[in-house]
């Protein structure tokens, strides 16, 4: 059994070393709590630098991030306390070759704790319906054979907030029970499991499409400043997202060549 490592302890976490022990599961090896931080993310990667053997599944929590962003330049805003803002280093037991099949897996997993309303907009969001209820980063590093680990950033609104509530949601408001530490104890949890899923690729990709944000509904779509209709019918091995037009032709897209209109900011 590994002992848990607790570099410090916010207000907005449990009060004791001993009660995040009882807490989190026991093979969970070092888990760094901060009042605030710039960036969850890179917190857990200037201590990959300083430890490059850390281990699977250390984590860095924190009540507060400056710059807690997602893909690109979009940045996760939150009050202190009111999200789950956490990044978690993942070491892959055999290389994983295409880059996307750990999205997928890692929606698969979080799929298995959270209300069933979630779905996951491609590449990296937790919507339900319109509203916006978190969102990931994923960071791989590679070897010549293939990815060899990753590190997971992950926000969800765990308390309603009174500011942009048009677009975004919560735990609370969709009324899963819960403070941000329940929420951190069930996702690390969830995150355990990697051989049965990675062992049957074509199921785990299967079954991520059946998670998809947009499948079947026709929502308006941005690519090179044209606007169409279309809905999301799968996404390829390769990643890229493929998209159903009216008139029935799949077309197929990479990141950040198309974008959703959200009509709650149009």
């Amino acid at each position: 059994m590994n002992d848990l490592f607790v570099l410090k302890l916010p207000k907005h976490m449990p009060s004791s070393a001993q009660a995040i022990k009882q807490a989190l599961m026991p093979d969970i090896e070092t888990i760094f709590w901060l009042e605030r931080v710039d960036s969850t993310q890179l917190e857990l990667k200037r201590k990959l630098q300083e430890n490059p053997d850390m281990a699977h599944l250390s984590a860095v929590v924190a009540a507060s991030q400056d710059k807690g962003r997602g893909r690109g330049v979009s940045k996760w805003h939150d009050a202190p306390g009111n999200s789950v803002l956490l990044s978690v280093l993942l070491r892959w037991p055999l290389p994983v070759k295409e880059s996307f099949d750990i999205n997928r897996w890692v929606c698969s997993r979080l799929s298995s704790v959270l209300p069933a309303s979630v779905a996951f907009k491609w590449p990296n969001d937790l919507m339900v319906g319109d509203q916006k209820l978190g969102g990931m980063l994923i960071e791989n590093h590679w070897s010549s054979s293939g990815i060899k680990s990753s590190v997971l950033g992950l926000g969800i609104n765990v308390r309603a907030s009174q500011t942009d509530l048009a677009r975004s949601i919560s735990m609370e408001t969709l009324g899963a029970e819960g403070e941000v530490m329940h929420w951190v104890q069930e996702i690390m949890a969830a995150l355990r499991p990697q051989a049965l899923e990675f062992a049957n690729i074509p199921a785990l990709r299967k079954d991520y499409d059946q998670l998809l944000w947009g499948r079947n509904q026709w929502q308006n779509y941005i690519v090179d400043g044209a606007q169409f209709e279309a809905r999301v019918a799968y996404v390829r091995p390769s990643g890229y997202l493929g998209l159903e037009l009216k008139n029935g032709t799949v077309v197929h897209y990479d990141l950040d060549t198309v974008r959703w209109v959200n009509p709650y900011s149009e």
